[in-house]
């Protein structure tokens, strides 16, 4: 008798095929399956090196664009105002709104090496590309809330580290103006309160919160600050010019108080008459003092903050 034959004779769709055909399909699979995670990889890789150099192109350009624009006024000598002329001849009259997309000029925290270009907006592409201009708010130098918003993870990463008295310059064609940090705080999305105008010179940044969270993050990052000569809080001071004028310019009750006593000293001198005494006259002018308006305007319906993500 012969031997039998070890190799198993299977019927699949192609007729006869040996019995370990199973086997060689799982590698088959694998292999597949490895080259799909890779093609998703690559993709991944491609798509943050696209946005990271689209980013870094138009911050470049832009910022060329912005110093050429500065240059070029002062050169002519039509440059814009301070940022203490601005807090002292506050607009009345709001400037007309921006257009989507354009750009309003460029961030700068000197302490945390942070300079960003700034463009009209808040949607997804502009907060990939340059920190967003929240619509609606005060433009820069103007009496009112200057909101801006941006990413936690790009432009706003270093927004962790900000303290107290913090210097923020927002440089446009119409001037530098230099804001000072206040404090810091942590909001929920609906909290659109901190994006209020207000009746001095202020400036609000907004970006997600916290700053290592994965996903979507939950709260907001609130930086308020404000120009230093503005006058609309106590822990702010004035300018050294302003102060020097205030203090040398005479009052009106000094100068009567001054009057009445040179008018004593010359009446002291003479011999004393019993019947006629010559009686000092009294000042009757005061010194008005000009409280600033505290009322707070009522709050705006915005809806919830934007993810800055």
């Amino acid at each position: 008798m012969g031997t039998p034959n070890p190799i198993r004779l299977e019927l699949d769709d192609r007729g006869l095929a040996p019995g370990r055909r199973p086997a060689r399909s799982r590698r088959q699979t694998l292999k597949w399956a490895e080259r799909l995670l890779l093609f998703i990889g690559v993709i991944f890789v491609g798509y943050f090196l696209y946005t990271y150099a689209e980013a870094w192109l138009y911050q470049s350009f832009e910022d060329q664009e912005l110093d050429k624009i500065l240059s070029e006024t002062a050169a002519t000598g039509t440059s814009g105002t301070t940022a203490e002329a601005a807090a002292a001849t506050a607009r009345a009259v709001p400037r007309p709104t921006l257009a989507a997309g354009s750009t309003v000029g460029r961030i700068e925290i000197p302490r945390l090496g942070v300079s960003a270009v700034i463009r009209a907006g808040s949607d997804a592409r502009t907060l990939r590309l340059a920190v967003g201009y929240i619509p609606g708010t005060a433009l820069p130098g103007d009496r009112g809330n200057l909101g801006l918003a941006g990413h936690r993870d790009t432009f706003f990463r270093k927004l962790r580290d900000i303290n107290p008295d913090d210097e923020i310059r927002i440089v446009t064609a119409d001037g530098a103006f230099n804001y000072y940090v206040q404090r810091t705080s942590i909001v929920m999305p609906q909290d659109v309160w901190v994006l209020d105008p207000t009746a001095y010179p202020a400036l609000t940044l907004v970006t997600c919160y916290p700053f290592n969270y994965i996903g979507s993050a939950p709260k907001r990052f609130i930086v308020r600050a404000v120009l230093r000569t503005t006058e609309a809080r106590t822990s702010v001071s004035l300018p050294a010019e302003t102060v020097g004028a205030v203090r040398t310019k005479p009052s009106i009750g000094g100068t009567a108080v001054a009057k009445t006593k040179a008018h004593l000293r010359s009446t002291s001198s003479k011999p004393h008459r019993p019947t006629a005494k010559v009686q000092p006259k009294r000042s009757t002018v005061r010194a008005k003092t000009i409280i600033p308006p505290t009322s707070k305007k009522p709050l705006r319906n915005a809806g919830k903050l934007r993810s800055t993500n």
